[in-house]
């Protein structure tokens, strides 16, 4: 799955186009809020993903996160905000503006690029296939 998304990132010429030039590296830390039926209740998963030139070169999951120091922009969401990203029902943006998405990192560099969000968000509405087999949300 890791390998199919890195693979669509990569490939499309939108994302290219749109995506920041340099090395950064990402975490990602989705929690379980008590109302996804995917994430428990206080559980939490964590993505670490590395661009350089706007390529994709590593995406996986890890058990626990690592130190804060190491990343350029810290992303923090609960489950539920997540999955209507996924879905298309929640404005990835939007979260973040009103605080659903905890942001750190330089914000510079996300509004510079923050078009890249949308082009990442349609191009996951049309090429990935989102099944739900404890139902879509909202819940």
């Amino acid at each position: 799955w890791y390998e199919e998304l890195k693979g669509l990132l990569n490939r499309n010429e939108e994302i290219q186009k749109n995506a920041p030039r340099g090395k950064l590296t990402a975490l990602a830390e989705m929690r379980g809020d008590g109302q996804s039926p995917y994430l428990a209740d206080g559980q939490k998963l964590y993505f670490v993903v590395h661009l350089d030139d706007g390529k994709c070169t590593d995406y996986h999951e890890v058990a626990e996160p690592p130190p804060r120091r190491d990343f350029d922009f810290i992303f923090e969401l609960p489950a539920t905000v997540f999955e209507g990203v996924a879905s298309g029902q929640v404005d990835p943006v939007g979260a973040g503006l009103k605080g659903a998405i905890k942001i750190t990192g330089d914000m510079r560099i996300l509004i510079k690029h923050a078009e890249l969000v949308n082009v990442l968000q349609e191009v996951y509405a049309r090429d990935v296939e989102t099944t739900w087999p404890k139902g879509s949300p909202p819940y």
